[in-house]
């Protein structure tokens, strides 16, 4: 009796060891897997093998400091002339400085701005019956603005970046798109070697001291 019953509690012990080294056994392997999982979040989360780079561009940045610069606000008024050959009269109600431009038989476009034309010009005499039109502004690229920053990059470069705020260097140049009239400075800075850069084409319409507009295209180079 007394062996059958040690036999009998050996049993028990050994099953209750067994069953405690498999519960132990589990734990580990569900700590492994966390632990696993856990690193791979923070190769995902933070390290990204396949996220892409993003890149720094600062072409917009001097686009947008050019484009400021040679802008003005221009008032724009038409005018309907009763028969050809018949003019008009504005006064100084949208402006004392303004160009008029005869864009069909007995059409006009008066363009109003202090920055781009002085005094003011019909484009006709002979006053006779009209119609005014609704008067509107916009901001107009300006030829002489354009002259005047191609003055100011070949006069001084560096004081020319520092108006802009900028730091990198840039070049332009701007050409009509029909017509040879070209704009382009004299010293106009390359790149460094093995510098990369970055070039874009700026479509414009520009508006000269006589009131006509025609369509431009700026080349842009940042570096």
């Amino acid at each position: 009796m007394k062996n059958r019953n040690s036999r009998s509690c050996f049993v028990v012990k050994n099953t209750i060891c067994s069953k405690s080294k498999r519960s132990q056994a589990h734990v580990e392997i569900v700590l492994s897997f966390v632990i696993f999982v856990g690193f791979l979040l923070v190769i995902f989360l933070f390290l990204n093998p396949f996220a892409k780079t993003q890149e720094i561009s600062f072409i917009g940045g001097i686009e947008r400091a050019i484009i400021k610069n040679v802008s003005a606000e221009v008032g724009k008024l038409s005018v309907i002339v009763g028969e050809i050959g018949d003019c008009y009269f504005v006064g100084n109600n949208y402006g004392e400085n303004y160009q008029g431009v005869l864009i069909g038989d007995r059409k006009y476009i008066v363009y109003f701005s202090d920055e781009v034309f002085s005094g003011g010009n019909l484009g006709c005499s002979d006053v006779g019956d009209y119609t005014l039109g609704v008067f509107s502004k916009e901001d107009m690229i300006v030829y002489d603005k354009l002259v005047e920053l191609k003055t100011n990059y070949e006069a001084d470069y560096d004081s020319l970046k520092q108006s802009f705020g900028v730091m990198n260097g840039f070049s332009f140049s701007v050409k009509e798109m029909v017509g040879d009239d070209l704009i382009v400075p004299d010293n106009i800075m390359d790149s460094p070697s093995g510098i990369e850069v970055e070039a874009k084409n700026i479509l414009m319409r520009v508006i000269k001291n006589n009131g006509r507009i025609s369509e431009w295209v700026m080349n842009l180079r940042v570096w």
